[in-house]
């Protein structure tokens, strides 16, 4: 006699069926996990630029890219390969996604655009075309850029931003290493190596300055010293007769600090006949030429790749004049120190770094100096997070206030308590490049695996 089948009771149904519950969960929570993080990727940027406040000028500043090329390709003939095409990609992203969403008017990558400035010239000219091609530059149409010697110019049209591009040491060498064909090749692809203009807004003017930081400080090609200082002190004369128009100065090397205050160092080397090899910082001989005789307002570099924002405190005499040698001259205050020539900046550079350090430093109480805010913008690579700086300037719309400066370590807002404008700058960061890879190969795995999940959770218990 065969014995009847019975049917499972509904408790016994019901725990038959907790494992694809639980994997019905489990598929859907990892699924909405994946969709949160791929969502964050491709919209990081617009998330950031949701509750960003408006502004009437605004800066893209992009911190040295470095992008490698046939050194890598000979050191590592496979992985090279990928990890050159992963790390275009990555910054094509972060420059892509940034631009859309924050529209500025500028887009300035801040130097070292590449990784070495020792290549061959077709090596520089694939490096180029990659390069335009990572930011857009290839197949945008972005704002015509007009020559940069001084004039006020219109702003270009939110969308159709202006790109800009400051020499770094590993475009054009430090001191010891510049030569003509770097010089050359770069301002025959990228534009001037220093240049000025102005813009204005609601009836009030502003001027910015890039200045090619490479050779302010002794450089084996004098001609290349030289004509930076003349472009320097020519904008010294400028600002002399403009001094209530704001200034933002763009370097590559930061100025000289105190240890400290960021994370690299005041280090430099010089070769033995006296040229820059190495610098950390500019000399504070050529800091405070600059402090004093340029007189900006804001100080925007890169080179740092960890970034840094930074106060100094410049006050216009020296408590303690120093002597200048023999001459019987005395450095008393800033117009002493931007009356000379560069001869003089060079045979009186320990007295002009004695004066910088009794008129520059970090803002004390109850002092009353010029505030010089000095933001190191950090590096754009995938190992320092896809960072972009994002600098915004308002023109006021009341009479100004008492000076007021809010500093962290990756952003500042300004009020600098005279003229017509106020400044914010904020740090944003795609995240880091082994997360990115981690999520890409997530994604891969996901979608070969997601069918055999699917038929799993489908699937009807026995």
């Amino acid at each position: 006699m065969r014995a009847e089948l019975r049917p499972a009771s509904r408790p016994e149904a019901r725990e038959a069926q907790r494992p694809r519950r639980l994997w019905r969960l489990a598929a859907a929570a990892a699924a909405l996990a994946l969709g949160a993080a791929n969502a964050y990727f491709v919209k990081y940027a617009a998330v950031h630029a949701l509750f960003h406040p408006p502004s009437d000028v605004r800066f893209n500043l992009y911190g040295d890219p470095q992008i490698e090329g046939d050194a890598k390709l000979a050191r590592e003939p496979t992985t090279g390969r990928y990890d050159l095409l992963v790390n275009d990609y990555y910054l094509r992203h972060v420059y892509r996604a940034t631009l859309a969403a924050f529209e500025p008017h500028y887009a300035v990558t801040m130097g070292d655009l590449f990784s070495s400035q020792w290549v061959s010239a077709r090596e520089h000219a694939l490096r180029v075309a990659r390069f335009r091609w990572i930011t857009g530059e290839a197949d945008a149409q972005p704002a015509a850029a007009t020559a940069k010697d001084g004039a006020v110019q219109p702003l270009p049209a939110r969308g159709a931003h202006e790109y800009l591009h400051l020499a770094g040491n590993h475009d054009i060498g430090y001191g010891s290493e510049t030569r003509p064909f770097h010089i050359r090749r770069f301002a025959d692809s990228f534009g001037p190596l220093n240049m000025h203009w102005a813009v204005e807004v609601a009836g009030h003017r502003h001027h910015f300055a890039v200045v090619n930081a490479m050779n302010l400080d002794p450089t084996r090609h004098a001609h290349f010293r030289n004509e930076t200082w003349r472009f320097v002190r020519g904008l010294a004369r400028r600002r002399a007769e403009q001094p209530d128009v704001p200034l933002a100065l763009f370097l590559h090397i930061p100025l000289s600090k105190p240890a400290g205050v960021c994370v690299e160092s005041p280090v430099s080397r010089h070769t033995d006949d006296g040229f820059v090899r190495y610098q950390d910082y500019l000399s504070p001989a050529a800091s405070a030429y600059l402090l004093h005789c340029l007189a900006p307002t804001l100080v925007l570099n890169g080179h740092d790749h960890a970034g840094c924002v930074a106060t100094h405190a410049v006050r216009p005499r020296a408590e303690h004049p120093a002597a200048l040698g023999a001459s019987g001259r005395a450095l008393h205050a800033a117009p002493d120190l931007c009356a000379m020539d560069l001869d003089e900046l060079d045979r009186f550079r320990p007295e002009i770094e004695r004066f910088a350090a009794d008129t520059v430093a970090a803002p004390a109480p109850g002092a009353a100096p010029r505030l010089v805010v000095e933001a190191t913008v950090r590096s754009t690579m995938g190992a320092y997070d896809g960072a972009t700086g994002i600098l915004d300037i308002a023109a006021r719309r009341a009479a100004p206030l008492e000076p007021r400066v809010h500093t962290s370590a990756h952003g500042f807002a300004l009020d600098p308590g005279r003229g017509w404008f106020t400044y914010r700058y904020r740090e944003i960061r795609l995240g880091n490049h082994l997360v990115v890879r981690a999520l890409a190969i997530v994604n891969v795995v996901a979608a070969a695996a997601a069918p055999a999940v699917l038929l799993l959770c489908r699937r009807r218990p026995p």
